[in-house]
Parts: C-alpha cells; structure tokens; sequence
C-alpha cells in the first residue's frame, strides 16, 4: 500500500514540479487575472495527467505490474488516480466558470510563460494561428468531455453497478480521454510547448492515445490470453462455492497465489478470479474456485457445463509467498482462501519444511471442503487452525498471537475481507509484529 501512495504522491509532485519550471501561482503584486488563468491550466493538467496515468494502467502493463507488486496493486491505483483525476477536472471545470473578467487577459497582452511578466504582441506563428482555430471547438468539447468524466467515474465507483457495466464503464472513457486530448492540445498554452511541460504533456497524450486505442480495440492482455475448455466442475453447496478445474494447452503456467481473467461468453466481459491450483505443465490444468457473490457468479454455477470453452488471461498477481522467513502465518477468510489451496497443493511436492500456521475462517464449513483442507494441510506439513464463525468468533489477531508462540517474527499472508485484515493487522503491528504483512487487495474497483 506504501508503494502505492508514494507512486501516486511523488509523480504528482513530479508533474507539479514541471509546471513551476515554467509557470507560478505566485503573483507579486498579487494579479487575480494571471492567477486565475495559471490556476486554469495546473488544475487541468493534474487532472489530464492523472487520466493518462489511469489509461496507461487500464492496458495492464506486466512491466509496470512487476513493480508495483502486483495487478491488484496496479487496480487501486487505477481507483485513486481516476478520484484525482475527479477531483481536479472540478476545480478546472469550476475555475474556467468564473467572472470574465478573471478569465481572460487584455487582448493588446500576453503571458510570458516562465515569468509571468507581460510582452507586446508580435505577428502569430502558423502553429498558434492553428492553436487559435481550435480554442472554441476545444472549449466545447473539453466540456462534454468532463460531464461525461464525471458520470463515468462516478457509476466505476459505484460497487452496486454489476461488474460488466463496469467495464464498459472503461470502453467509455477510452473515448472521453481522446476528447481530452484533443481539448488539452487546444488549450494548452502556447509558451508551454516549447518548455519541460510542453514536452511532458506530448508523451502523455501519445502514450494515452495509444493506450486508449488498445483498450478499444479489445487489445488489453491479447498475449496473455490462452484458449481451454472446462474439464470438471465441483460443488461445496454450505459454502456457496464451486470448484472449476479448465485445461488450456497454451496456459504458459503460474505461480501460486496468482490470478487470472476468465471469459465464459462472449458478450460478458474478462472476470477476474484467484487461481486455487499449483501449476502441473504435465495435465496442463488449471483450477480455480468461486463464490457466488453477486449476479453474475451466482448464476454461473448453473450455467457451465463439462466442455465449455474459456479463454484466460494471466497470470497477474505477486501474492506469491515468496520470503526468507523460517515461519509463516497464513490467514483467509470466505472465498480468499483460493491462493493458499494453491501453495498447500504446491507445499505436498515440495515436502514441505517451513513452519506455517494457516488461520481461516468461513461462516458455514462445508464437509466435502473441510476434508479437503485438513488432508492438504496434514500432507503439506500446515499447522491449520478452522474457524466457522457460524459457531465461533471470527479470527483475531489475539487468536494468532495466543496459538504463534514466534508470531512476531513470521512473515504474514493475508487474503479476505479487507476490514479483517485491517483489524488483525492494527492488532499484530501494535503488539509487536517485526516481519512484513502481505495482504492481496483482490478489488478490481
């Protein structure tokens, strides 16, 4: 999470340092007109920056992936760079909307761009007569484009909107960012494009159109997307869950913990879903189990039969168990518990010598499941520890903290609700706790 406020922090500052290379908001005397002109421009590229940068994710770039520490990782800054984004197409929206007076400088005047400081016209180039005939059409569509903005952000922020109106929601705001493109462009200063932002704002919008483009065109993850057929499919009824094991011969494998996309129709979009099997390059299969959480998945159950064709996309992810430590705790609750099945499965060939304490918990147990689970935790070497808070308690972190007796020093695995997670986490941290505590943040919103 660190990783992911400093990215967003340091690049804002970044483009925010740009800016003041070449413009200020300190005026002095203080001059409400230049103010307001140069606050226009900063509030819009802000905003046009953080759009680009959500653009740049929404392709699910692997080499960024690699670096943020995973596409979960890559999605809740997708989140929050769409709500800068929001918030400072307002305060541009709001600035552009006062008095004329405020907005618009002496037609005999211009503004130098690196001082401030006033210059006599001289005779406009050919690129600025060009930039001239643009601002009125720019201004026209820069404002569609931020109603529509501001609709679109809003319904993917909304969690009550089902998921594939969600990611059409994406679709829709390739477009948008084109015609925001085409408004920035218009609008920039003219002094900027020979200056550092200038120079910045041209990447930004030849990287945002192509990766708005990609994102059109159904291009996003094309090459690691593989073809496979559904080979069994297995209930757990108290759980509310189900089990799919898909083959796919050009999987190019996975490490546990990891994710995939998965498309079962044609018209619905890629579902992300944890993948709960060690890779096996020998039957090719690949499982995964799902909980019925919502529309789509609690009718998928129903729908999907022995054969079917599904296409994946993956694998994504860096909640791969990967330390030095000499002990683990793991800790799952409801349908998070997919990545350790895969480790467990991963641990039985390995001949597991790690000290591992697995905490999970579920409102019901259902039997077939719970089997499942202590045979793989006994075969793997795992201290399991089952709570079904039907019964019992949910997990605490003075449950682990009483049942560790080296707690403090085991590394810390977290996959499920993220208000449990939080809660256990403030808990070990505040008592204590020396090693890392991973936790997978598995929201695509």
């Amino acid at each position: 999470m660190n990783k992911i406020k400093l990215t967003l922090a340091s690049s804002i500052a970044f483009i925010t340092i740009i800016w003041f290379l070449t413009n200020t908001l300190l005026y002095i005397p203080f001059d409400s007109n230049l103010f307001t002109k140069s606050l226009d421009q900063y509030t819009g590229i802000i905003a046009f920056y953080a759009m680009t940068f959500s653009m740049l994710l929404a392709t699910r770039p692997m080499w960024l992936e690699k670096r943020l520490g995973g596409l979960d990782k890559i999605y809740r800054l997708h989140k929050w760079l769409g709500i800068v984004a929001f918030s400072f197409s307002i305060m541009h929206w709001l600035v552009s909307k006062l008095p004329e007076w405020w907005l618009y400088l002496d037609r005999i005047i211009i503004l130098d761009g690196i001082s401030g400081a006033t210059v006599s016209l001289v005779e406009p180039s050919a690129f600025e007569v060009f930039l001239e005939s643009l601002e009125s059409p720019g201004k026209l569509v820069g404002e569609y484009a931020f109603y529509l903005t501001v609709l679109f952000i809003i319904m993917a922020l909304l969690k009550k909107i089902p998921y594939r109106f969600f990611a059409k929601t994406h679709i829709a705001m390739a477009v948008i960012y084109l015609m925001l493109v085409f408004h920035s462009f218009a609008l920039m200063y003219i002094d900027y494009w020979t200056q550092p932002i200038g120079i910045t704002m041209a990447i930004f919008m030849i990287a945002g159109t192509v990766s708005s483009f990609i994102v059109l065109f159904g291009q996003v993850g094309k090459k690691q997307k593989s073809a496979g057929s559904i080979q069994s499919i297995h209930t757990y009824p108290e759980m509310n869950m189900f089990e799919l094991i898909v083959k796919s011969d050009h999987w190019k494998g996975h490490h546990e913990g990891q994710f995939a996309f998965l498309k079962f129709e044609k018209k619905e979009p890629h579902h992300p879903f944890t993948i709960s099997s060690a890779w096996d390059k020998n039957t090719k299969n690949v499982s995964f189990t799902i909980k019925a959480l919502g529309g789509y998945t609690n009718k998928l159950a129903n729908k999907l039969k022995i054969g079917d064709s599904v296409v994946l996309e993956g694998a994504y992810g860096k909640f791969t168990f990967n330390d030095k430590n000499e002990s683990q705790i793991w800790i799952a609750g409801g349908i998070g518990i997919t990545p350790f099945l895969a480790r467990m499965e991963r641990l039985v060939q390995q001949n597991n010598k790690q000290k591992i304490d697995f905490f999970y918990s579920a409102t019901n147990l259902d039997a077939s499941f719970k089997h499942k689970l202590q045979q793989l935790s006994t075969k793997a070497n795992i201290n399991l520890h089952l709570f079904e808070t039907s019964k019992s308690a949910l997990i605490s972190g003075q449950h682990i903290r009483n049942s560790v007796s080296d707690w403090k020093a085991a590394s810390v695995w977290f996959c499920g609700p993220s208000k449990m997670g939080k809660s256990i986490k403030k808990d070990l941290k505040k008592n204590g706790l020396h090693s890392k505590f991973h936790q997978e943040l598995f929201e695509m919103r």
